[in-house]
């Protein structure tokens, strides 16, 4: 302990003699509560300490102790820091407090009590709580100690893990040995690791860096979940902050991410079964109560605190979870607010209104339905029907008896472009072809008007700009005054937005099948491996050419790449035996694509992005638009995977990104292993 350190705690000690004399003045004529000293093993502002220390608080009234809290800030001074100074501070403080019960929260602060009861406050019984892994031959023969240990449950947390992500075979457990608590950790996943052979496959990053632990997870394995039983240190050693290391690595994670302890929930951490602080601390304050009723500690038994299911709501949603999947009695976190949580107050205004004007709403109602039963069902309406029809938000459309075209509404000119006169005359087309029966198709519909009725047709219409608009149309016939019916009329929905999400999404299904084949087809091996796998990327980005350029070093040019495999689709001419693409080398251009390539990034855009040089080698492939992305052997760049579209200038979303990115790592992981 640093010499400022122990200018501190000397400061302190002064001003523990005051505090401890006047503590020792005259006694109140009322009996006061006993006093109980809390020492917890780090400082305050720790999420874990400040966690058992509320509960503790909470649970222990007032009225019942007098509670002094101590902090021992181990986890920024170690415990092999001397404790001499904290020693004498803490007996020149309480020299004139009756201590009733000590209580330690977590290793350090037991260690801290166990040597050094007998010289502080001799015979006092120790509660404590937060142990890890508690056996009785911990306390070396001492006695009149009770307390609740800690004990993370890792393999409750993986079953939770695999039963959320179905799919998952492979658990890469984030961990380190420089603690005691770390330790056990491990312990605790070896053993469920046995407990649950067969169901997945073991994977331990121990004693990674933070750096080296997030490049991992953002290429881990689709089949793959994490789980974090330790904090991670920087590359420098640097602690970070309680909570900053799982935060970066829930930022870069393809992967699942799991947790044991509360601290970690908010911060980017799927959940997990997880132990809660104030949990410890409720626990230990019980037992507290207990002792201060004249219960020795002997006869209390050393018992766990359960862990319980938690989950944030709002990450399982980013990844997909189905909440439904949870097991019963979970508590979910960050759940969004019910309909009737975030609109509270209008509903009950709302309420207040109806109840008010429920008299002359029915009273309203009954003039309604008299005048409706003496008016003709459409006398009068044509007025008010253009006026509904056109202020509507859908599309509207009247056809006469013979199927005649006669009203379109103004959102009709507004959705597809086209003026109401346009329309009207044929221009815009509602419906396909119309089949040879389709007079006497009309006019059996005629006859029989009710079964026009009905919604769930759907179709594609082209809007004047070319744009593809799908509609759902609702059709009802429509009659005269003389109850015949004299056309019909058609509502269409706007779905484009649905049905584009739907071939987004099935086009997203295709593209990861094609990645899985991708990568099967590498693991298949043989001398065209890579030919066959690039052919995979060709369907899954719907690209015309998908090459791998392998970097070479050229006497006379320098590092430059050649091209070493390529796929292109039918109608395109291989580019593999062209001068030109033999030995491509880095220009000035071209050496600031390598310094990105090098650094990880994934580089994109259209032909016309890029400097004159590397447009000429893009004209050379017929290319309108690339995404590259590094490929690496044994953690060195040693060339890249590029698609491109031949087609039209295209710009590639960052789902396409990651999906190339992932192509890149499994031809790189091909690569090393060849």
């Amino acid at each position: 302990m640093g010499n400022p350190l122990r200018a501190a705690i000397a400061a302190m000690t002064l001003l523990a003699c005051a505090f401890s004399a006047a503590l020792a003045g005259p006694a109140p004529a009322q009996t006061a509560a006993p006093a109980v000293l809390l020492l917890s093993s780090y400082h305050h502002g720790d999420p874990w300490s400040d966690r058992i220390v509320a509960g503790f608080l909470q649970r222990l009234p007032t009225a019942k102790a007098r509670v002094f809290v101590e902090h021992l800030d181990a986890r920024r001074f170690p415990e092999t820091e001397d404790r001499g100074d904290l020693t004498d501070y803490l007996a020149a403080k309480y020299a004139h407090v009756p201590i009733a019960v000590l209580v330690s929260c977590d290793d350090a602060a037991l260690n801290f009590w166990l040597a050094r009861r007998e010289t502080l406050f001799p015979g006092r019984p120790i509660v404590f709580c937060g142990v890890n892994d508690f056996t009785p031959a911990r306390l070396s023969g001492q006695t009149n100690i009770t307390g609740v240990g800690e004990s993370p449950d890792v393999v409750g947390t993986l079953e939770l893990a695999l039963a959320l992500v179905p799919t998952a075979h492979t658990v890469l457990a984030l961990t380190a040995d420089d603690a005691a608590s770390s330790r056990a950790n491990i312990d605790r996943f070896r053993r469920a690791a046995r407990a649950l052979e067969g169901r997945m496959r073991p994977v331990e990053l121990q004693n990674v860096s933070l750096e080296a632990a997030k490049k991992a997870l953002a290429a881990a394995p689709r089949d793959a979940v994490a789980v974090r039983l330790a904090p991670l240190k920087s590359e420098s050693g640097a602690a970070p902050l309680m909570g900053e290391d799982l935060a970066a690595l829930a930022a870069v994670s393809q992967v699942p991410l799991f947790c044991l302890w509360d601290f970690d929930l908010g911060l980017g951490a799927v959940g997990g079964r997880v132990l809660r602080g104030q949990d410890q601390g409720r626990a230990a304050a019980a037992l507290v109560e207990q002792v201060l009723a004249g219960k020795a500690p002997a006869d209390i038994r050393v018992t766990d605190v359960p862990a319980e299911t938690v989950l944030d709501q709002t990450v399982m949603t980013r990844l997909g979870l189905p909440v439904d999947r949870a097991p019963p009695n979970t508590v979910f976190e960050n759940a969004p607010a019910s309909l009737y949580e975030r609109h509270k107050g209008l509903f009950w205004a709302g309420g207040a209104a109806l109840v008010i004007s429920l008299p002359g709403a029915l009273a309203l109602l009954i003039l309604l339905a008299g005048r409706r039963r003496a008016e003709t069902r459409l006398a009068e309406s044509e007025r008010r029907y253009r006026e509904l029809v056109e202020s509507a938000n859908s599309l509207i459309l009247r056809f006469d008896a013979g199927g005649r075209l006669v009203f379109v509404n103004e959102y009709a000119e507004r959705l597809l472009g086209y003026s109401r006169a346009e329309m009207l005359s044929g221009k815009a087309v509602f419906w396909p072809s119309a089949p040879p029966d389709l007079t006497s198709l009309l006019a059996r519909a005629m006859a029989a008007p009710h079964s026009l009725a009905g919604a769930g047709n759907e179709n594609e219409v082209a809007a004047k700009d070319g744009r593809r608009v799908y509609l759902q149309w609702d059709n009802q016939p429509l009659f005269g005054p003389d109850g015949r019916p004299e056309g019909w009329l058609a509502v269409g929905a706007d779905i484009t937005a649905r049905r584009l999400a739907e071939e987004a999404l099935a086009a997203r299904a295709l593209a990861e099948e094609e990645l899985a084949l991708f990568g099967r087809e590498l693991l298949a091996g043989g001398d065209d491996a890579v030919d066959r796998a690039l052919v995979r990327l060709l369907s899954a980005f719907s690209v015309g050419r998908a090459i791998w350029f392998d970097n070479v070093e050229d006497s006379r040019l320098g590092l430059c790449c050649r091209l070493a495999a390529e796929a292109c689709a039918a109608g395109l001419a291989p580019r593999r035996d062209a001068p030109e693409a033999a030995l491509v080398s880095y220009s000035i251009d071209g050496f600031h694509w390598a310094d990105r390539m090098a650094a990880g990034e994934i580089v994109t855009g259209l032909d016309t992005d890029f400097p004159e040089d590397l447009q000429e080698i893009l004209r050379l492939f017929e290319a309108r638009a690339l995404l590259a992305a590094p490929v690496t052997r044994d953690g060195f760049w040693t060339g890249f995977l590029v698609i491109a579209d031949v087609r039209e200038p295209r710009r590639f979303t960052r789902q396409e990104h990651s999906l190339l990115s992932t192509a890149a790592s499994l031809l790189s992981v091909y690569l090393a292993r060849r």
